[in-house]
């Protein structure tokens, strides 16, 4: 069975047993990312999709091997540790100012009682069979680097040997991070100062990371990696507040660029629907800036649109006509998973896994015509994982709004 919507446009049958696909809501656009694993429309059957990374770009594979992507390939990412897929990879431009990252060899230096680390035959992240092992009593390596920006990452990859604690010290014109990791309990680091996080990068090593404030002031800010007995691989410095996918470096720094994903022109518009409309999209964040923008659909300006974002302390729908806000409408809650906005004139509702709609009756709808899957505009990107982003050209009721996203 099929439907027909405005164009001539073939709204595919659903697949048994998905919510989002029974007859009484087909949508006109459904990017399954997670599980399809390409751009594709499942609708149309066609990428609509223009997508750009000016630089390679690294993921984890369904193996959980860390791969290197082409320029301008997406990225589809997956758990390191269970092998699920998670979806489309999308991040702002980071730089890993740590030279040679893999095997902390040129360019590190080895203090205290650290030696040289000795090469062996453990499989690395990446699948290689050469992972260094780190011995010491005490001992560090350490690389040092001048900062320009307010806020900096360390993070690194470690696999336990005999010991199984990690410290992670960032030390920059009197801020700094000092943070002791252990392995049978990386969800409880010991902090001393800043904020660190431990989490499985599966076949038995962690990446574990620490963040401080960095003053700009020219002085040096400190990397420091602390083991008695332990393999360490793909360090890296960035700058911001949380840890992306990993750069790797060979010598110098290395910048990884946005991934910019939109739609446009007659892509947009065989879809779309100006007078009402659902976007569902099922998206998680790798870490939150000041604010993470995701799905907006805007005139090419930031004073007419539709989106969701998620900042520090919120999830939230807004509405913007003429530089005006028609809709504000969120949850004191961060790290929703399954979000959904409907629209009509006055008539727009926001929810998010399974909470019951919050809604507005004052909005006046903006002309619109184009999709940004990473940021609004450029700006606030995801820095996250999309599962599935779902278009429906009709204002889908309340309580199939709470249904598909529980």
């Amino acid at each position: 069975m099929t439907l027909v919507w405005k164009s001539g446009l073939i709204l595919q049958s659903p697949a048994a047993n998905d919510p989002l696909l029974d007859l009484n809501t087909q949508p006109s656009l459904d990017l399954q990312f997670a599980t399809s694993k390409t751009l594709d429309d499942r609708v149309s059957g066609q990428n609509l999709i223009t997508f750009s990374r000016s630089t390679t770009g690294t993921y984890v594979d369904s193996n959980g091997i860390i791969q290197t992507a082409a320029i301008d390939a997406p990225r589809f990412d997956h758990d390191p540790t269970t092998n699920a897929s998670l979806g489309l990879l999308i991040e702002e431009s980071r730089t890993n100012f740590l030279t040679n990252s893999e095997h902390l060899d040129t360019g590190w230096l080895y203090q205290g009682s650290m030696a040289a680390p000795t090469t062996t035959t453990v499989k690395t992240p990446d699948g290689d069979l050469d992972a260094r092992l780190f011995t010491s009593s005490g001992g560090r390596v350490r690389q040092d680097k001048i900062p320009a920006a307010a806020i900096y990452t360390l993070s690194v990859y470690y696999k336990p040997n005999t010991d199984t604690t990690l410290q992670l010290f960032l030390f920059n014109s009197g801020s700094q991070a000092n943070v002791t990791f252990d392995t049978t309990n990386p969800s409880s680091p010991t902090v001393t100062s800043g904020s660190g996080v431990m989490v499985a990068a599966g076949d038995g090593w962690f990446r574990a990371s620490v963040t401080t404030s960095a003053a700009t002031d020219g002085t040096t800010i400190e990397s420091m990696i602390y083991t008695d007995s332990g393999y360490l691989w793909g360090a890296q410095l960035e700058a911001g507040a949380f840890p992306t996918s990993y750069i790797p470096t060979s010598g110098s720094s290395v910048p990884r660029a946005a991934d910019v994903a939109s739609i446009t022109g007659s892509n947009f518009s065989r879809w779309y629907e100006k007078s009402e409309g659902t976007v569902f999209v099922d998206s998680s964040a790798l870490g939150l800036n000041t604010i993470n923008r995701m799905v907006y659909i805007t005139d090419g300006s930031t004073s007419n649109s539709l989106g969701i974002a998620e900042t520090l302390s919120l999830t939230q729908f807004l509405a913007y006509t003429g530089g005006v806000a028609q809709a504000n409408l969120s949850f004191a809650q961060t790290g929703l998973s399954k979000k959904t906005f409907a629209y009509a004139v006055n008539d727009a509702a926001f929810t998010a896994d399974g909470n019951s709609a919050l809604t507005d009756t004052s909005v006046t709808l903006p002309g619109l015509d184009r999709m940004d899957l990473n940021s609004r505009l450029g700006a606030n990107p995801l820095n996250g994982h999309i599962a599935r982003l779902t278009y429906y050209p009709y204002r889908l009721p309340d309580a199939t709004l709470q249904e598909i996203t529980s």
